[in-house]
């Protein structure tokens, strides 16, 4: 989210570093990770599930986060992304994990146990414990803004707009997610509160303690089994050597939702997998993320506010960094796009 950043290699190092290039992290990082797989061959320190399963690291959880920075690679170090297409077609296979019954896709009738948390198809999440006083924050940030019925509301604060739905979910399309992540009114344009529409997708309501009331006291997903799959599609339909494979793991998660297969190839295949990402996914944190490492964050086909490739360029894609950071560091920079 800050792009290039000093990388300390010390815990206690103290000396001011410039911001070092995010592809560089990113390969130091991955073969951090490797080594600890290479040094557990036994998977006793790094298993499957650990205990809570998604709540602590887990081997799945590592093998997904090498992937998305794989994928982040080979964006911003084009001229090897075959390599690190690879790379994501090598993790998803290591130990044939994401094919073996490890993890697993939920039904859509369970899927309000995935986002209550430590279900088969969580990977990483947050742990979320009113009983035990583990709570990551008093309301649900993206939930409570989304839900109204639940909250004693007239309307949410935010939702998606009705073209983008209709993009998403067909109107005459059938598709569990549908009906089960949101009211009847999923496809009004209107935002007044006369016809407010709701996302329910991470409904799991509780009062807390003060009273309280929050629609989601489930764990903060992080990475789940879902999105792992379809990332491992993509990196295939970007190797353009198995698209058969690719179409395979895009239909699990669709088969799930009660939705119809999709059989294609090349560019049609890809795009494909980034609109099931996006539906999928909806309200977990990735859109953005998916519109920037993909370069369709400069596409009005895919983005209703499309950055210009200039403004890209000089860092409209990351946060801002606070003048103040340059008084702990003066070699670090700012990102010129904020200045």
């Amino acid at each position: 989210i800050f792009g290039d950043v000093p990388y300390y290699t010390e815990a206690y190092a103290a000396a001011p570093l410039p911001r070092m290039d995010k592809t560089v992290v990113l390969k130091t990082c991955l073969a951090d990770l490797q080594t600890v797989l290479d040094n557990d061959p036994d998977k006793g320190i790094l298993p499957w599930r650990n205990g809570s399963g998604s709540l602590r690291a887990n081997r799945g959880a590592v093998l997904t986060l090498m992937m998305h920075m794989n994928m982040w690679l080979a964006f911003f170090d084009e001229n090897n992304a075959v390599t690190y297409y690879n790379e994501v077609r090598r993790l998803a296979e290591t130990d044939s994990w994401i094919d073996s019954s490890i993890y697993s896709l939920q039904s859509m009738s369970q899927m309000s146990e995935v986002f209550q948390g430590e279900s088969n198809e969580g990977l990483f999440e947050i742990a979320q414990n009113i009983n035990f006083n583990e709570i990551f924050m008093m309301n649900a940030k993206f939930s409570d803004n989304v839900s109204y019925s639940c909250l004693n509301k007239s309307m949410p604060l935010f939702c998606y707009s009705g073209d983008y739905l209709m993009t998403l979910f067909p109107m005459y399309e059938d598709d569990a997610r549908k009906e089960l992540w949101f009211d009847e009114k999923i496809y009004s344009t209107s935002v007044s509160s006369s016809a407010p529409k709701e996302i329910k997708k991470f409904w799991n309501i509780d009062t807390y303690g003060n009273g309280t009331i929050t629609s989601n006291s489930g764990n903060q997903i992080v990475f789940r089994y879902a999105g792992a799959l379809l990332l491992y599609a993509e990196a295939l339909a970007a190797l353009g050597t198995n698209d058969t494979k690719a179409c395979e793991l895009l239909n699990r998660v669709r088969n799930r939702a009660h939705a119809s297969e999709i059989n294609t190839s090349g560019s049609e295949l890809m795009d494909a997998i980034f609109w099931e990402r996006c539906r999928e996914l909806i309200g977990e944190g990735h859109y953005y993320y998916d519109l920037v490492r993909t370069g369709k964050v400069y596409n009005r086909n895919y983005c209703m506010n499309p950055m210009t490739r200039t403004n890209f360029n000089v860092g409209a894609w990351t946060w801002p960094i606070h003048r103040n950071a340059l008084k702990n560091n003066t070699q670090i920079g700012l990102n010129l796009f904020w200045e």
